[in-house]
């Protein structure tokens, strides 16, 4: 499959911290829910979008590329962490990174695109970073 052309728009947004994983959908009352941890995390999502790329509310086919990056833990030596930066060492580690990528696109459904439908392309991975934040890069197709 090929992208768009070069001169096709990309939309970066930059999320500090770590991306939360979606949450399985609550039941209660006879009516299906979202908990609020994960409305938290989709809100603040949500903001850092806004204020990065505005709405630009794409339509149409989209490929999307999610980079999760993840602060080495503080007890590792320095060994340890030079290791994970350069890339020998890769978080294998919970939550899920199709869980991570579900928060992302239900976040961004009415301002990257009108419906994570349109995501036909997809590009994820997770690496550990200097500090821990989310990079999402979406292309029109």
């Amino acid at each position: 499959m090929e992208l768009a052309s070069p001169t096709s728009p990309i939309y970066r947004i930059t999320i500090p911290g770590l991306l939360r994983a979606k949450g399985r959908p609550r039941f209660g009352n006879g009516r299906t829910f979202t908990d609020a941890k994960t409305v938290q995390a989709e809100k603040h999502i949500q903001r850092h979008a806004v204020e990065q790329i505005g709405k630009p509310c794409l339509s149409g086919p989209l490929h999307v590329s999610l980079t999760i990056n993840i602060a080495p833990p503080p007890s590792w030596s320095r060994k340890k962490t030079a290791d994970a930066l350069a890339g020998r060492i890769l978080p294998t580690s919970r939550p899920d990174i199709d869980n991570q990528m579900k928060t992302a696109a239900d976040a961004l459904n009415g301002i990257a695109w009108k419906d994570d439908a349109q995501i036909v392309d997809a590009r994820l991975s997770r690496r550990y970073g200097p500090e821990s934040a989310t990079v999402i890069e979406v292309r029109p197709l």
